[in-house]
């Protein structure tokens, strides 16, 4: 199966880079599907306030942090991730 690669800190530039600046703000890091999807900046910037509000309690997440831990096990395991 075909993978994308994600754009690496060393080769972000501009738009891109200050995604990934956002994704160190509101995430605590760069996830590898922001570094994918950050090929399509305008994706990637719809995408990372999403995730922050799912993911974030500071950032208006409600669920419970167990739950979406196991929401993202689970997830990936249906899609044969292998980490």
């Amino acid at each position: 199966m075909a993978r994308i690669e994600g754009i690496s800190d060393e080769d972000a530039r501009g738009e891109v880079k200050e995604i990934f600046n956002s994704s160190n703000q509101l995430l605590g890091r760069t996830s590898n599907l922001v570094r994918i999807l950050s090929h399509s900046p305008k994706l990637a910037k719809w995408f990372l306030p999403f995730v922050a509000a799912v993911r974030q309690p500071n950032a208006g997440a409600v669920s419970d942090v167990r739950l979406r831990n196991l929401s993202v096990l689970k997830t990936s395991t249906l899609n044969s991730c292998r980490y």
